[in-house]
């Protein structure tokens, strides 16, 4: 039968600060990667566990300037930390053993951008890139205490 497959068609969920507030409806895409972490310093422990690594939240959204918008949040928090994240890949809103979240606290990372390139299509709409460092590891949340 096989596994259970995230989909794009579902609803992930990604909420930002306390109290969470929803980003989705204006999330275009989102993904928590990881790459080494840039390092003066390489400890034994680092080296013997592959070393460091640093992870972030990624992805594009559109862009808007209404109050509310995932935009306006990047822009007015730029360089926060400590703000706590909640990934819920499943769109369920609790973390189950099948349908974990993914938590933590992150750092918004700079101005979004603004502006784009003109269109014909009354369906184009801007968009912008967003880079978050997460402080730590991720935690997947499988909703057991």
């Amino acid at each position: 039968m096989g596994s259970p497959r995230i989909k794009g068609n579902k609803k992930p969920v990604l909420t930002l600060g306390t109290p969470g507030a929803d980003q989705s409806a204006d999330i275009i895409s989102w993904s928590i990667e990881n790459e080494e972490a840039d390092s003066d310093v390489v400890t034994f422990e680092d080296a013997a566990s592959g070393g460091a690594r640093q992870y972030f939240l990624r992805g594009a959204a559109i862009q808007s300037t209404a109050s509310t918008s995932f935009w306006r949040y990047v822009w007015e928090n730029t360089g926060e930390t400590d703000i706590p994240y909640t990934v819920a890949p499943h769109g369920n809103a609790i973390a189950t053993a099948e349908e974990p979240h993914f938590v933590g606290t992150l750092t918004i990372g700079a101005k979004p951008t603004i502006g784009g390139e003109a269109s014909t299509s009354r369906s184009s709409a801007f968009q912008f890139d967003y880079e978050f460092e997460i402080e730590g590891e991720p935690v997947m949340d499988s909703g057991t205490p």
